[in-house]
């Protein structure tokens, strides 16, 4: 029986971002350099992109520990077993373990898919329908940035330029030449 979640923006937001070219890899190298919740850093950039704002520091902790639990036991168990399972785990038979590594996987993004509600009921707050494409990006940047000083990371060029991968996936449609800028002083700083 398939699960029925209730429509989202920040879900559909997050469609269409991950479906764009890079961003799965730059997700992949943040989760994996730095053990982030792609969820969290994709809901950061939401905030920003939909006109609801920038996170403060209380308001950010809100957000991590809303679904910390959540994240670090099902989403991260479930993934160790998805990856666990990758090219077989003898003696389970390759050819039997890999639709069940591809129900895992099912599993996987419905525990995410939960967990972007989680999020966003997290903080709860109305689009600002008159914030310029500029402050809504300025906003998404403030909050990754806030996100990855909660993690106490400092971001090498590396996570700057894949940070800009994702902004520019975020704000595809808002203003290219602005984006590009913004992203631009990123990846040169």
């Amino acid at each position: 029986m398939a699960m029925e979640f209730p429509d989202h923006p920040f879900w559909d937001f997050s469609l269409g971002v991950y479906g764009q070219a890079g961003v799965p890899q730059a997700c992949l190298e943040l989760q994996s350099d730095h053990q982030l919740d792609v969820n969290i850093l994709l809901y950061c950039l939401w905030l920003g992109a939909s006109g609801r704002g920038t996170l403060d520091a209380a308001e950010m902790m809100r957000v991590t520990g809303s679904v910390a639990e959540w994240h670090e036991e099902i989403v991260r168990g479930l993934r160790a077993v998805r990856q666990r399972l990758k090219g077989g785990m003898p003696p389970a038979p390759e050819e039997l373990s890999e639709p069940l590594r591809a129900g895992v996987q099912k599993l996987e993004i419905d525990f995410e898919h939960l967990e972007q509600l989680m999020l966003a009921a997290a903080i709860e707050r109305a689009p600002d329908d008159n914030a310029d494409g500029e402050s809504r990006i300025r906003a998404a940047l403030a909050n990754a940035g806030r996100y990855f000083e909660a993690l106490n990371v400092r971001q090498s060029s590396e996570d700057r330029r894949n940070l800009a991968i994702l902004l520019k996936a975020a704000f595809e449609g808002l203003d290219s030449e602005l984006v590009a800028k913004i992203c631009g002083g990123l990846t040169a700083a």
